[in-house]
């Protein structure tokens, strides 16, 4: 089923590149559970991403192109760090540092890390990304253990899930 609603995500990137009817974020977790790291790629449409520029920090970013504005990156991870957390057993927030950003089919790729201070047997995950300006938005989040795939999709009423590991 994890598979499948990949696979969707990224026939619906191609064919929805330009103005698209869907709201969707694509979250990939990998969580190592005994070195209690969390490395992700949160995928998001660039248009979205200039939504987001426009109306919370009143700034035209034209992303990817020579036009994009100076501070329009910051102004993201500072967005992202607002509305994406992930938490682990009792209560420990995992600081994410950005590795990197990429634009790849009028999508940004945010790559980031974190660390636990010790091994992870609970996590959970908050991703109200977009939900403050779309009320279709919705965001597929794929958690990997090595061990299975787990996958949610988080909206506006439920943007939140637990898993034990």
């Amino acid at each position: 089923m994890v598979l499948f609603i990949a696979a969707w995500f990224n026939i619906c990137s191609i064919l929805f590149t330009y103005h698209h009817p869907l709201y969707v974020s694509m979250t990939n977790m990998d969580v190592d559970t005994k070195e209690g790291s969390v490395t992700l790629s949160l995928r998001i449409f660039t248009d979205d991403l200039e939504t987001i520029l426009h109306n919370k920090y009143n700034v035209d970013g034209w992303i990817g192109t020579p036009k994009e504005h100076r501070d329009c990156r910051k102004f993201l991870l500072e967005y992202l760090n607002d509305r994406f957390s992930i938490t682990v057993n009792n209560g420990e927030k995992i600081n994410l540092v950005t590795d990197s950003i990429t634009i790849a089919n009028d999508m940004m790729w945010f790559y980031m890390k974190g660390t636990a201070k010790q091994s992870i047997n609970r996590i959970e995950v908050d991703n109200r990304v977009l939900t403050d300006f779309f009320s279709g938005q919705n965001n597929l989040v794929i958690v990997n253990t090595g061990k299975k795939d787990t996958g949610r999709v988080l909206n506006r009423k439920t943007y939140k899930f637990e898993l034990s590991l």
